[in-house]
């Protein structure tokens, strides 16, 4: 009796690879076929640092906002509430504070992300549960939870070959208008050595509609087109990965982003095995017979309740929560 088996084969990117993947790379090539956005940049070391840093910490004008209600209970603010200047985090960044006020206010909302990532596994922690971002502090807030964002900041080159020391680049911030899309038609196209490999349903949820539309392969055509006289052209990259959205008439395909390719970004319902080796023309989608395999609820494990973080950085705060949690069992 024998078994099939398939041999791992890594897949690593070049730093170069990487830095091609920057939403500052490409954007500017492919600016008429992707959503209006603003590049802020380059990033002070301070906002760097306080994307970086442990707690979370907003700034002081939304006081009122976040101030935790309970007399007991943790607040960021009490301890320097005379020296608001030293206590609010915008001191160390506020020309960049201004210009993310500025881009809201023309925008009226965006979503934000860093140089590659975008902070989709910290929408749980908004009240819209979206990255629709209506003023700064939302936008500090989604960035400062996401462990996407903390990848972008400490791990850029994480899985590339190149034995050289990291290259030196600078961080940007990327405000984009906020647009209300529909789950269902974004899509991503895995592009090896310049040709089409793989299409793969971005949102894992089953859309009946989806099957018809693939089936007529109206829709695969216009993402294969546009991806190869469009996209390949101007990517220096022979292998990436970029997430499109087709909304109807399904006439105009834009640009969500680009992404190195390597294991570290998902391949969603590929496995690695078949983008190295294999080319499938039609579109993965999730259909009745696989949607129990991808009930999980995207970034799931992200999700931390809110007086949790708040207690976090304080030992009493967390002992007292851990005692109402205990009551609250028994009951």
């Amino acid at each position: 009796m024998t078994r099939d088996y398939t041999v791992f084969e890594e897949v690593k990117a070049t730093k170069k690879d990487i830095l091609n993947c920057r939403f500052s790379s490409w954007y500017p090539k492919l600016q008429e076929h992707s959503f209006e956005a603003e590049i802020l940049g380059p990033l002070p070391s301070q906002f760097v640092e306080y994307l970086g840093a442990e707690s979370i910490r907003l700034p002081l004008e939304d006081k009122v906002e976040l101030d935790v209600t309970s007399d007991n209970e943790y607040s960021d603010w009490e301890d320097e509430e005379d020296s608001a200047e030293e206590s609010d985090p915008i001191q160390g960044f506020v020309d960049l504070h201004e210009q993310v006020n500025e881009v809201v206010k023309k925008y009226r909302a965006v979503a934000p992300k860093l140089n590659w990532s975008a902070p989709k596994d910290s929408c749980w922690i908004m009240l819209n549960k979206t990255m629709k971002c209506q003023s700064a502090s939302d936008v500090y807030l989604m960035l400062n939870a996401s462990d996407h964002i903390t990848h972008d900041l400490d791990f850029p080159f994480e899985d590339t070959h190149d034995e050289e020391s990291d290259p030196e680049f600078d961080y940007e911030l990327v405000l984009r208008k906020w647009r209300d899309i529909n789950p269902a038609l974004e899509f991503r196209v895995f592009v090896r050595n310049g040709e089409v490999v793989g299409k793969s349903q971005r949102d894992l949820n089953y859309y009946d509609y989806l099957e018809k539309l693939i089936g007529d392969n109206k829709l695969d055509d216009t993402i294969n087109s546009f991806v190869k006289k469009t996209v390949v052209p101007v990517i220096e990259n022979r292998s990436f990965i970029v997430d499109v959205y087709v909304p109807k008439p399904f006439s105009k395909v834009y640009v969500v982003d680009i992404n190195p390719f390597t294991r570290i970004t998902d391949s969603i319902l590929y496995t690695w095995s078949e983008l190295l080796n294999d080319k499938e023309d039609k579109t993965r989608l999730i259909t009745e017979t696989n949607i129990g395999r991808f009930k999980t609820k995207a970034y799931s494990e992200n999700q931390v309740p809110l007086d949790v973080i708040q207690a976090s950085s304080d030992p009493n705060s967390l002992a007292q929560l851990a005692r109402e949690w205990q009551i609250n069992e028994k009951k």
